[in-house]
């Protein structure tokens, strides 16, 4: 009886090693494929784009609530994540800001809005791109409607972007104006990262249920991506923080423009990171049902065949 229970062990054992052996090299051959870089590139250039817009947006609305100059000073904190002169980008383009009359911004904003939803939703829609090719989905969503589902996953991700805002820079500024103990603080801070990585996989479990053409619709295939793209996403930017700042020498190669380059970079990590998340989710469900097999993009400069 118990040379059988072990046979059992050991075969559900193999089987475990062969699933996951199975599942991570599917999801790999679904993240390298070619077309998957292009669209993250595409998802970078368009958040980029939507960066300033989004800057001018926050400090009109930060501003009826709070002092703007706190709002600086704030978005400074977020060193942790954010590579110095990636950060540089913004905090400059903030200063100007801060400098300019409240009448000067509330005018701004007529332009602003539209420009930030504009850029913003094309960036996401060249990321669902690259989420529905990895599933091996081919599109069948009307202009309208992914349209609309653009600019709704843009709202989530500026949503994102504020929560990591407030937790990471703005909760060290808020201790400090409390009075708070010591061990209080200490457990303040801490708690911000478990906060953030809450809510980074709820946008992301969003982004993996409603975002892709085609999109997986059980619970199970959804949060396995989202957290591991969560982590992904905290561990990549500090790590990428700690290597612009220590080895990164992107001004001898870039100049006066190495900023912007490193602010691109970080954003092209961000967009890999969440595909790939798609990615594994894809790779689980196709342990439990068959998949399709990943569709090679015809460039539109191909020559035709011949014959």
């Amino acid at each position: 009886m118990a040379e059988a229970t072990a046979g059992i062990e050991a075969r559900h054992t193999r089987s475990r090693r062969g699933r996951i052996k199975a599942i991570a090299k599917s999801t790999a051959a679904r993240f390298f494929h070619p077309d998957t870089s292009l669209r993250c590139a595409g998802t970078a250039f368009f958040g980029f784009l939507s960066v300033f817009p989004a800057v001018a947006i926050t400090l009109l609305v930060y501003g009826l609530v709070a002092d703007r100059l706190m709002l600086l000073e704030t978005v400074r904190g977020l060193d942790v994540l954010l590579p110095p002169d990636a950060l540089g980008v913004v905090t400059d383009q903030l200063a100007m800001l801060v400098r300019q009359k409240p009448e000067a911004l509330g005018a701004g904003l007529l332009v602003s809005i539209p420009v930030a939803l504009w850029s913003g939703s094309r960036g996401i829609d060249a990321l669902l791109y690259a989420m529905s090719s990895v599933r091996g989905e081919p599109r069948k969503r009307g202009f309208f409607k992914s349209l609309l589902i653009a600019v709704g996953l843009t709202i989530a991700g500026a949503v994102l972007l504020i929560v990591a805002l407030v937790t990471v820079a703005g909760l060290p500024s808020i201790t400090q104006l409390l009075p708070l103990p010591s061990l209080a603080q200490l457990l303040v801070l801490a708690v911000r990262w478990p906060i953030l990585l809450a809510v980074s996989v709820a946008v992301l479990a969003a982004l993996y249920r409603w975002g892709p053409d085609r999109h997986p619709r059980r619970f199970r295939y959804i949060w396995p991506g989202a957290v591991l793209a969560s982590l992904l996403w905290v561990l990549a930017g500090i790590i990428f923080s700690v290597y612009v700042e220590q080895f990164g020498n992107f001004e001898a190669s870039f100049g006066s423009v190495s900023a912007v380059v490193v602010l691109l970079l970080w954003m092209y990590n961000s967009a890999q990171v969440f595909v790939l998340g798609a990615a594994f989710n894809t790779a689980i469900e196709e342990q439990d049902r068959p998949m399709p097999a990943m569709r090679t993009e015809v460039p539109l400069s191909a020559p035709a065949p011949a014959g």
